[in-house]
């Protein structure tokens, strides 16, 4: 089976590294994608590091791309506010990363000393403290939007974990007794911005995951075709398990560029 995919959305950890190991196949897959002008970009739900940072990693392991190529839950989040709430003012949780994209597409960032604003937007903030989720809790009470990037309640770190996104979100929820709109996956709201982006339709579009609760599901919301990498979270035991199910199944991007190696030779007759 030939790829017949014209724009590719492709989580990062667990499909193209895991840590700071490359995954097999990630440089060559790439590659191919550079090489014959696919549509694609990395998607994360990470919401506190820059696409800056990402495409940091992905050079220092040898991958050859640009920032074009990067979308994470929180640019995704600040440019679906943007078009919106245009000029909107927003009670920020988060960090300077965040504080500083809100700025750039034309948002104003409500003083912490604010119990107002037109939005609330939640990512990982590691200074989060009483009075941001006062500031937060009584905006969305007096009805600003409420935005999360993510509901990831955990954040690993090596060998250890650290309150997430997910955590400051549910606090947030719980005072203000209001359910918060997610941005990040499974919700498909990131890779609907991403299509946008890339001016991509669903039918023509893959989401490549290792995770099928997330990443998988995400696609499915978003009407994308679905691939399942088992260089990450899932295995061929909890695929078996699951009620949701990707289009198509391979170990890692090495045996995908092994169906596109093998196609090659009768892709001009077919």
């Amino acid at each position: 089976m030939q790829l017949p995919y014209t724009t590719y959305l492709i989580d990062l950890d667990g499909v193209v590294y895991r840590g700071e190991t490359l995954v097999p196949g990630a440089k060559e897959f790439i590659a191919w994608l550079n090489t014959t002008h696919k549509k694609y970009l990395f998607l994360t739900n990470n919401s506190f590091a820059s696409e800056t940072q990402v495409l940091a990693k992905l050079t220092r392991l040898g991958i050859s791309t640009d920032q074009t190529h990067i979308l994470g839950a929180g640019q995704a989040a600040v440019k679906n506010i943007a078009r919106r709430f245009p000029g909107a003012t927003v009670y920020v949780i988060g960090e300077q990363p965040l504080i500083e994209m809100v700025q750039q597409h034309g948002l104003q960032v409500a003083s912490l000393d604010a119990h107002k604003a037109d939005v609330v937007l939640v990512g990982l903030d590691r200074t989060f403290d009483y009075k941001k989720l006062t500031g937060a809790v009584l905006a969305v009470r007096k009805g600003a939007a409420f935005i999360t990037i993510n509901r990831d309640p955990l954040l690993p770190v090596e060998n250890s974990y650290l309150p997430g996104c997910g955590t400051m979100t549910a606090a947030i929820e719980a005072g203000s007794q209001s359910k918060p709109e997610m941005i990040g996956k499974p919700e498909p709201t990131l890779l609907f911005e991403a299509m946008q982006q890339l001016n991509s339709q669903p039918g023509e579009t893959v989401m490549i995951g290792d995770n099928l609760g997330v990443d998988i599901l995400a696609g499915h919301a978003a009407g994308t075709h679905t691939i399942l990498v088992l260089s990450g979270n899932d295995t061929r035991e909890s695929l078996a398990r699951a009620t949701v199910k990707p289009n198509h199944v391979y170990e890692n991007l090495a045996a995908i560029m092994d169906l596109i190696h093998t196609a090659e030779p009768t892709s001009h007759t077919s």
